[in-house]
């Protein structure tokens, strides 16, 4: 019992305990990496050490056996479409007051339209675009994605009546759905255990750069050159971001086969010992197969071979084949399940509803920041995300490491160390929302405002590194679904808030709305300390319960 986590009764290797250094390589590391009995595979140069999570095949188009070069020109594309895809909410955030009054509505009118109709969109599309994911493979559902981005950014700056402008944004959230459902499920394909803790810090890190980055550009567009200047630019940048996706970005999903079985035999004997080994036993039962323990010799199956590794060409098809044999209406109900999931059920909590509480934040910000005793403008509200930027930087440099020196170097004591970052993510936005609120009640300087907001979002850069990783790793196989569920609440909640937030600012007071969100946030991340302590009994629980939870 480990720095106070249970041990499980029912499993001796639970799922989403990656043993993975000074391990035995004759002994079985449990569901990890299957019950064949064949040595582990390890990393090479400085991670010699490391036993690879999941074990890699032999096959050359394998993602796990990609050359680094291969893995990096898709991670990396990957990340700068969901830089743009981040921004895309926020994108006219900053000039709300400005718009409503431009369309002659309320602000939380323009909220609802261009803010809550692109967050449901986003929801709705979850379950859809992780099943095709899932049946057909990533590359399509990305490259339909990024198309959409792009065709809809071009319709949105052509549109000159709110009703258009909304049916743009309902179609970019769509979208926008596959870049928040399948890129962790992505990451799980092509990278280790070991690496995936800086790979999920980089990727959430996008998206708050995009959210924090678009109303600082956004912010001076709209107040000089119109909303419309926001779509056009975004729009060059999806164009890029296609072309990127097309070029280099291969299929990820593998129909991952069991590797060829070991069987352990005793020291070598004469040929006549030999012949009488191999001569059937009459007494005995043949189903019944006897492997007697001495030193490792490998059975290979002679009908197992590898096609060669493809070409670019063949990487560039946009459609690679079926990888879920179950029909697509059963696919598509594949993620109810996972709504019963207690890992899932504190994800959309710990990661789900904070993330939903700085999407608030965002769309209140024009208000916020117009009221006494800052009555910023648009130019100036843009301003304030430079110190979330610059926190959501840090949050990388110091979040990623650490998931993945928990991975490697705390391995040997069972724990999900990775939980551990969820303290500061707590104490930062418990403490950031109150006393901005009783900064800005005191009318204090715009500084106190602007850092306690970079705190927030530095809190929850280092805290969802953590929780989404742990998500990945207790739900290999089905990353998809999972994250559609979070997603999809998330997605849900976010919407519901923008039809009243700004409202609720006007009646309630900025102190009282703050003050709220503060207490919100630590009802959702409380529940990270039984999960910590029980983490282990959970995940064997959703293990023995293959008919609820199908596993790999």
């Amino acid at each position: 019992m480990p720095f106070g986590i249970l041990e499980d009764r029912h499993l001796e290797h639970v799922p989403g305990t990656s043993l993975i250094i000074e391990l035995d390589p004759l002994k079985e590391v449990g569901a990890e990496v299957g019950d064949t009995g064949v040595p582990l595979k390890r990393g090479t140069g400085r991670n010699s050490h490391v036993i690879l999570i999941p074990q890699p095949s032999d096959d050359p188009n394998d993602p796990l056996n990609w050359p680094r070069w291969k893995k990096e020109l898709l991670f990396w594309p990957m990340v700068f479409s969901t830089g743009l895809v981040g921004a895309i909410g926020p994108l006219l955030t900053p000039g709300f007051v400005q718009i409503a009054n431009e369309f002659g509505v309320s602000v939380d009118n323009i909220s609802s339209s261009l803010n809550g109709s692109c967050i449901v969109a986003i929801g709705i599309a979850m379950f859809p675009m992780a099943t095709f994911g899932q049946k057909y493979g990533r590359r399509p559902v990305f490259l339909l994605a990024a198309v959409a981005e792009f065709a809809t950014s071009i319709w949105a700056a052509l549109s000159t009546s709110l009703t258009s402008l909304t049916a743009a944004r309902v179609i970019q959230g769509a979208g926008m759905a596959p870049l928040e459902a399948l890129v962790t499920a992505t990451i799980g394909d092509v990278f280790f255990v070991h690496e995936r803790g800086y790979r999920l810090a980089v990727w959430a890190f996008a998206i708050n750069a995009g959210i924090a980055v678009a109303p600082i550009v956004n912010g001076a567009l709209i107040l000089h050159i119109g909303w419309q200047w926001c779509f056009w630019i975004i729009a060059i940048l999806f164009g890029i971001s296609l072309i990127l996706m097309i070029a280099t970005f291969p299929e990820t999903s593998y129909k991952r086969e069991v590797r060829p079985r070991m069987v352990l035999t005793e020291e070598p004997q004469s040929p006549v010992e030999d012949e009488k080994k191999d001569m059937p036993d009459p007494d005995s039962d043949s189903s019944n197969e006897r492997l007697p323990t001495g030193v490792p010799t490998f059975v290979s199956d002679p009908t197992s071979s590898y096609p060669p590794r493809r070409t670019w060409i063949q990487d560039m098809r946009p459609f690679s084949g079926v990888y879920d044999p179950l029909p697509f209406w059963k696919t598509l109900l594949r993620p109810l399940p996972f709504f019963l999931s207690p890992v899932v059920i504190w994800g959309t909590l710990a990661y789900g509803f904070t993330t939903a509480w700085l999407v608030v934040l965002s769309v209140t910000e024009s208000l916020i920041f117009s009221l006494p005793p800052y009555y910023f403008d648009s130019q100036s509200v843009g301003l304030v995300s430079i110190g979330a930027l610059i926190t959501g930087i840090l949050a990388v440099f110091i979040s990623g490491p650490i998931c993945d020196w928990c991975a490697t170097g705390m391995s040997k004591l069972n724990a999900k160390f990775r939980l551990l970052l969820v303290i500061p993510m707590i104490i930062l936005e418990v403490m950031g929302y109150v006393v901005w609120g009783a900064v800005q009640a005191e009318g204090g300087p715009w500084i106190g405002p602007v850092i306690l907001i970079a705190l927030i979002n530095f809190g929850q850069g280092l805290g969802i590194t953590g929780i989404v990783t742990y998500v990945v790793d207790a739900h290999r196989g089905h990353i998809p679904e999972a994250f559609a569920v979070i997603n999809f609440i998330k997605n849900m909640l976010a919407f519901g808030t923008t039809y009243f937030v700004n409202g609720w600012v006007e009646t309630q007071g900025v102190f009282n709305t703050l003050a709220t969100l503060s207490g919100l946030a630590a009802v959702c991340l409380v529940p990270t300390l039984p999960m910590y302590i029980f983490g282990k009994r959970v995940r064997s629980w959703i293990h023995r319960h293959p008919k609820l939870f199908l596993r790999e």
